[in-house]
Order: structure tokens, then sequence, then C-alpha cells
């Protein structure tokens, strides 16, 4: 399915792009979210209009973006967690956990921003988390899981 961007999207296109995608992907997640729209001649013509717009509008995303990883970034919260004798930890902790942990320390993040690519942290200890504000924009955090 042709469809034309308007948004940069890393791994995919810039502003103004015209690119073919599958048509779930477009219709379920592109096109819903304002991220794209249909391939049209009226469509491409529009875009091409307001491709300054468009592209401010990104920039400006990408500030707020920053500013707010900029805030977060080095910082670090405590998550207590019930271990067993041995030191092993019941369960895991997820994002969930982790960004009200953040948000404790007067930390605002959103459950959604927190990137764990391995899945849940299953162990004691320090754990550097990667927090996304933006496609383009990240934070590290460190966050300590020690017993209760």
């Amino acid at each position: 399915m042709k469809i034309i961007l308007l948004d940069n999207i890393p791994k995919l296109g810039n502003i103004a792009d015209i690119i073919d995608v599958k048509s779930g992907y477009a219709r379920n997640y592109l096109i819903p979210q304002k991220k794209a729209m249909f391939a049209s001649k009226e469509n491409i013509e529009y875009v091409e209009t307001r491709k300054s717009e468009l592209a401010k509008a990104s920039s400006d995303e990408v500030a707020v973006a920053q500013e707010k990883a900029d805030q977060i970034n080095g910082s670090s919260a405590e998550i207590k967690v019930q271990v067993t004798e041995e030191g092993t930890m019941y369960g895991s902790v997820g994002t969930r956990e982790i960004s009200d942990a953040l948000s404790s320390e007067e930390l605002i993040v959103d459950k959604s921003n927190v990137v764990l690519p391995l899945g849940p942290i299953k162990e004691v200890g320090e754990h550097l988390v990667t927090i996304s504000f933006h496609p383009e924009v990240n934070a590290e955090v460190n966050i300590i899981i020690s017993s209760e």
C-alpha cells in the first residue's frame, strides 16, 4: 500500500516520502496515529504545501522530548521487592513498577516510555533502563532493586 509520511519515522522515511508498506501497518498504526496518509494526488499536493509546517512541528516534538530526557537522564530510583532466603526475587519488576518508582522521585514517566528489551527485570541489583520519549530521543536511568 502506498502512503505518504507526515512525520519522520526511523527505518521507514522522512516527511513527504512516498513509501510502500503492508496494508495492516498503514491502516492499523500509521494512519490512525496521524503519521501517514494514503498516497492520492490530493494528499500528495496537500503534504507538499504543508511540508515546512510538518517539519517544524516534528522538530518541536523532538525539542520537547529532549528537554524531558535531559531532566531525567542519569537519575536513579529504588524499588524494594520481596526475595527468598537465597536472595532471588519473587516475580519480576516491569514497566509499571519502574514508572511508579520514578514518579515517587518526582520524575513523571509514562509506563509506555520505559523500554525493557530483555523483558521484566528478574534479578536484585542495579540496572540501567532506557526511557524513550521519542523515537530519536532516549534517556537512561539507574534502577536499584533491593530486598525489603
